[in-house]
């Protein structure tokens, strides 16, 4: 798959660069959702840093790891472990800790590790630069559309962030399970970062393709919303987590989201005069609670929202 091959973002500052960077981000969006990019801005001091303080983390011992166990619902904060093997059907096998960093309002420190003693400051240097690469790729998404720089952005209204650290350890039956099974995201955008091999993304024929482990590169994969946002024109995209049997995989995902209560709907730019929207308006909280409800699974659920979907029919 092309165009998982590293997008070098640094092109962006250089006039004779640009407009190739960004027909290859434009290109990516369209065909599967996927990309990867290098010189992104993000320091790799920081990003050093922040994969030892989450090896730290899974390193202690597993009764100092539940201090900070949250509830096991979606959204939920804190440490969770699900270790699950399942011929029939493959489910989860990893621990994590999700953590709330914007708004303020729902950052809740009692579930950040406090061991290492860096943990908090650096999570919280991490996600502001991550958040600020975020918004510069949705100006350059909103622009290859056609869209002011700053459409994307405000149609997601609030900024919403978190981040989950994920340990996928070493699975005697890896046949029998996944790190995490199929799936879209349902937010924004995310940004990940891995440390090892084990992400694969949809490809053609009900085929998966593994996103290399690129050095330094961060994985960015459109989510849900981005594709009412756009139409249909830009889609998210399923992938999921494999695990296996002889060494310990970490990866470490950002996620932007929308607020509960913003109203997500397609540009009006981008629907047809006489097609009309391929989706209906919704308030994001509609799509957690569909989320929830678990009636659709993958990609089912953003085509759950398309207008005369046969889903809801």
């Amino acid at each position: 798959m092309a165009t998982l091959n590293p997008i070098d973002l640094s092109g962006l500052n250089d006039e004779r660069l640009a407009s190739s960077v960004r027909a290859q981000i434009a290109e990516a969006c369209e065909k599967n959702g996927f990309f990867q990019v290098i010189n992104h801005g993000v320091p790799v001091e920081l990003t050093d840093r922040l994969k030892e303080v989450g090896q730290m983390f899974f390193d202690l011992p597993k009764d100092e790891k539940l201090v900070y166990a949250g509830k096991p619902v979606i959204g939920a904060e804190g440490y969770g472990s699900r270790m699950v093997l399942d011929e029939a059907e493959p489910k989860f096998w990893r621990e994590f800790v999700e953590l709330h960093t914007l708004p303020l309002s729902e950052r809740h420190y009692n579930y950040w590790p406090q061991q290492p003693a860096e943990f908090r400051e650096t999570v919280e240097k991490y996600t502001l630069a991550v958040l600020d690469l975020a918004h510069r790729l949705l100006a350059v998404i909103s622009e290859n559309l056609g869209l002011k720089p700053t459409y994307l952005k405000e149609a997601l209204g609030e900024t919403h962030q978190n981040i989950v650290f994920q340990c996928y350890p070493p699975c005697l039956e890896p046949g029998k399970t996944l790190g995490l099974p199929e799936h879209s995201d349902v937010g924004g955008i995310t940004i990940l970062m891995q440390e090892g091999d084990g992400l694969q993304v949809a490809a053609a024929n009900n085929t998966w393709e593994l996103v290399p482990n690129h050095p330094n590169a961060f994985v960015v994969n459109l989510a849900d919303q981005i594709e009412i946002i756009t139409n249909g024109r830009y889609k998210s995209a399923n992938h999921r987590a494999i695990v296996n049997s002889d060494r310990t995989r970490r990866s470490y995902v950002t996620f932007y989201h929308p607020a509960k209560d913003q109203k997500i709907f397609p540009a009006p730019e981008l629907v047809d005069a006489k097609a009309g929207p391929m989706y209906r308006e919704l308030f994001y909280i509609e799509y957690l609670q569909a989320l929830a409800a678990g009636r659709f699974g993958g990609k089912r659920l953003v085509q759950s929202f398309a207008i005369n979907n046969p889903l809801v029919s």
